[in-house]
């Protein structure tokens, strides 16, 4: 389906399958860290991280994206924060801007049996 991301320090390079060519994709740096719910400008392992998580979705994305251009588009093709935000939530993968940590509880100290 597609070949393994590389890496740059504002995007993720990645490619997508159309027919028998193979179409650039890249999606930047501030969809990967909104789709993850991470800061800005965080850790390239942890945008990394976040490709992987979030791999069904930004491929969705592209196909998406694809779809909608000319044929015989030439790329590559950009995914911003938009673009993934837009896809509808699949079941099988994790939803937009959520961490993938259980939520925190609050600790409330030693209560009192009522």
């Amino acid at each position: 389906m597609a070949t393994t991301p590389g890496m740059q320090d504002d995007a993720i390079r990645f490619e997508i399958r159309d027919g028998t060519r193979r179409v650039s994709c890249v999606v930047a740096n501030e969809a990967l860290e909104a789709a993850a719910g991470l800061p800005e400008l965080s850790a390239p392992m942890l945008r990394r991280r976040s490709f992987d998580r979030f791999r069904t979705l930004i491929h969705a994305a592209a196909s998406a994206r694809l779809a909608a251009l000319p044929p015989g588009f030439v790329g590559p093709i950009v995914l911003t924060t938009r673009d993934l935000r837009s896809m509808p939530p699949d079941r099988h993968a994790p939803a937009f801007g959520s961490s993938g940590r259980p939520p925190t509880r609050p600790h409330h100290g030693s209560e009192a049996a009522s």
